[in-house]
């Protein structure tokens, strides 16, 4: 079975509305768009031979730590990252205010590449490497859909859904001198039971943090 891809990760989600077309006064994001469409064949993501840096497993933490504050103690995480896709509408990252004065390293391999994550980017205790072919069949077999149908109730379908669930990262892309960053996550439980969201970090301090930008972020 092949490995999950951003777009099964999102299968059936209800997305917010789709973005704003792309103006042509988005340089930066025309940029960035350019950027994921070249180099190597698209579809045919090459495992990559640069071990994650500093920054990168930085950055994969804070994603993690984030969703730990929110209340998941324990969660699925695939051992495979993702290619980020700018061209994906789902990204959010052509909307012109989402890159607004972030230039991209146009030779990214963020766009074309993956990685083999390690345990050492997982803050929770119950936090788990899953390799992504084999939790996909739990999730299919715990879709609430499908046990609400067998007599599960909602709750209860929801809940033994959410704790198989699979959360995937993607690959991060810099900008030009390495002070904002973007990345991806997705959680799918179901059909109808997942979400995701694309996110923008700027290092102040030292530490990747957070902004406000606002890309693209899907739930169901």
């Amino acid at each position: 079975m092949a490995t999950l891809t951003p777009a099964e990760l999102t299968m059936k989600a209800h997305p917010p509305q789709p973005p704003p077309r792309l103006r042509d006064d988005c340089p930066d994001v025309m940029q960035a768009l350019a950027a994921s469409s070249s180099g190597p064949e698209r579809g045919k993501p090459a495992k990559s031979k640069i071990p994650l840096s500093a920054d990168e497993l930085d950055i994969y933490q804070a994603v993690l730590a984030q969703r730990l504050s929110q209340g998941w103690t324990s969660l699925n995480v695939s051992v495979r990252t993702y290619p980020l896709d700018a061209t994906d509408l789902r990204s959010g990252l052509s909307v012109c205010e989402c890159l607004e004065d972030i230039y991209l390293e146009a030779s990214s391999m963020a766009f074309h590449s993956y990685h083999q994550l390690t345990r050492d980017i997982l803050p929770g205790k119950k936090m788990e490497l899953v390799d992504p072919a084999k939790q996909a069949q739990i999730v299919r077999a715990n879709d609430p859909d499908r046990t609400m149908r067998m007599g599960k109730t909602v709750h209860t379908a929801v809940r033994d859904a959410e704790a198989t669930g699979l959360f995937s990262l993607s690959e991060i892309a810099f900008d030009r001198s390495h002070h904002y960053a973007i990345v991806r996550y997705g959680f799918w439980c179901g059909s109808l039971c997942g979400d995701g969201e694309t996110l923008v970090f700027e290092k102040v301090g030292g530490q990747w943090k957070k902004t406000d930008r606002f890309c693209g972020r899907w739930i169901s």
